[in-house]
């Protein structure tokens, strides 16, 4: 697995405390017990054959059964042990998980928590391929064999330096730089769809750059370079301060739309992320999110 990971024996052996050579004996036991090559060497590194793949596929549920098994015992125990793999695209990651973890570590401290941030899309591939226990996203792909379940709602609004009139046509929107998320961004997912709503579509509007930041994307507004269209609740700090604030568009309201928790199909939910599912649902509880009150009609992100 640590080859195929890292494309190099050398650096599996290394990152396992393995010498090379080892790691190329337990290689070459391994092809023998099978009677048929796994790897091929070539110019441009190290490749899969296709025997490999189906190994490395089995390989890849061997070990998350193991740690599925080592989570059940741990929860047997009064889940003192063990480790919850979480996966969260930038908003929930970033602005809605780390209370959630805390009062989870607090509650399990024995349990170590990994988590990884990356856009949706990388999310649910790292959930398929079994390298996470759960993630949380701001969007669904139905197309995927994944079950979302909607947890927390959030509201995508117009972002724009405080120098900025308080509203602005639609029509003037096409004339202003904008600063847009990369394409396998929820948040990206949702401003396009609601744009496309209105008939407006990427030729129509002026995007001066695309980054795969949120933090990223508010320094930008910030520093006056464009308008965004964010979450809420990644810039509740920044409206607190007035550094930026929110630009009202006529005709295109701000767009509600949920975080999903995400989970492969037909794998058994172990025992620490049940317990994560509880402690999310004790915080929700509390929590607040500030809306448009009646000045607009949210539209829905599905």
């Amino acid at each position: 697995m640590k080859i195929v990971e890292l494309k190099s024996f050398t650096k599996a052996g290394e990152e396992l405390h393995l010498t090379q050579p080892t790691v190329s004996k337990q290689m070459v036991d391994l092809e023998r017990y099978f009677d048929v090559r796994l790897i091929d060497r070539t110019k441009r590194g190290l490749a899969l054959t296709r025997a490999g793949e189906i190994l490395f596929k089995y390989a890849r549920d061997f070990l998350a059964l193991q740690e599925e098994t080592q989570a059940a015992i741990a929860s047997f125990k009064g889940l003192k042990r063990g480790t919850i793999r979480v996966g969260a695209s930038s908003i929930p990651g970033v602005y809605v998980l780390p209370p959630v973890l805390k009062r989870f570590r607090e509650a399990y401290e024995g349990v170590q928590i990994s988590l990884v941030i990356s856009d949706t899309k990388g999310i649910l591939d790292k959930l398929e391929q079994g390298d996470l226990d759960i993630g949380f996203v701001g969007a669904k792909d139905e197309t995927r064999k994944i079950s979302y379940q909607s947890f927390l709602d959030d509201i995508i609004v117009f972002v724009a330096p405080p120098d900025y009139p308080d509203t602005m046509r639609l029509e003037e929107l096409h004339e202003q730089p904008l600063l847009v998320r990369e394409a396998g961004s929820g948040t990206r997912r949702c401003f396009d769809a609601a744009m496309k709503k209105k008939g407006v579509g990427p030729a129509d509007l002026r995007v001066v750059a695309e980054l795969g930041d949120t933090q990223a994307i508010k320094q930008a507004v910030k520093e006056g370079m464009g308008v965004a269209y964010l979450s809420w609740r990644a810039i509740t700090e920044e409206l607190e301060r007035k550094t930026v604030k929110v630009l009202k568009v006529e005709g295109l309201p701000g767009v509600k739309r949920s975080f999903y928790t995400a989970l492969k199909r037909g794998r058994s939910q172990s025992p620490h992320v049940e317990a994560l599912l509880k402690t999310i649902h004790e915080w929700r509880r509390n929590d607040k999110i500030r809306s448009f009150g009646d000045q607009h009609t949210p539209d829905v992100c599905r």
